[in-house]
């Protein structure tokens, strides 16, 4: 009765956590860099190198950070500068907000620390194939932001793709 009743919870858990696993996109380029001590300094970028060989496919873009309880804000601001392979660059400034306008944390974790995936955009295509380099700055004017551990990106793949002429 014991073994019976164990096995039927045991199965319930593993589909349970399949379900959750199949709802996960997988990623085209999933990425985060650690910052040592939850100290980001202005001037250091996090430098993330994407080689795109398909051109007709679109892509959802995230941003991932990790922060600990003790950061100070509810949100944080980058500068998103990417460049392009036959040279040119763009920038963007995004902020993400990291927690409610009453101070509950979003995103996921327990204990010290917070991870948050960031939907930033969809419907991205890049116009030629060859490496991206994308870098992210903290844009929050301090000279050294306390409480980050870990930023990055991610792309997935999406459904649809440029259309055929």
């Amino acid at each position: 009765m014991i073994k019976l009743r164990f096995f039927k919870h045991f199965s319930l858990l593993m589909l349970t956590a399949l379900v959750l696993l199949s709802c996960n996109r997988p990623a085209f380029y999933d990425e985060s860099l650690r910052l040592k001590e939850d100290k980001w300094p202005k001037d250091e970028a996090l430098s993330f190198k994407v080689d795109v060989a398909d051109t007709s496919s679109a892509y959802r873009f995230f941003i991932n950070v990790r922060n600990s309880t003790a950061y100070e804000y509810n949100n944080i601001y980058f500068f998103l500068t990417t460049e392009f392979p036959g040279g040119g660059q763009a920038r963007d400034t995004i902020e993400c907000t990291l927690a409610s306008r009453e101070g509950k944390w979003l995103g996921k974790g327990s204990g010290k620390y917070r991870d948050n995936r960031i939907f930033i955009r969809e419907d991205i295509f890049f116009p030629q194939k060859g490496v991206y380099t994308f870098r992210l700055n903290q844009a929050m004017r301090h000279e050294v932001l306390q409480g980050i551990s870990e930023a990055g990106i991610r792309l997935e793949k999406q459904e649809k793709s440029v259309p055929e002429s």
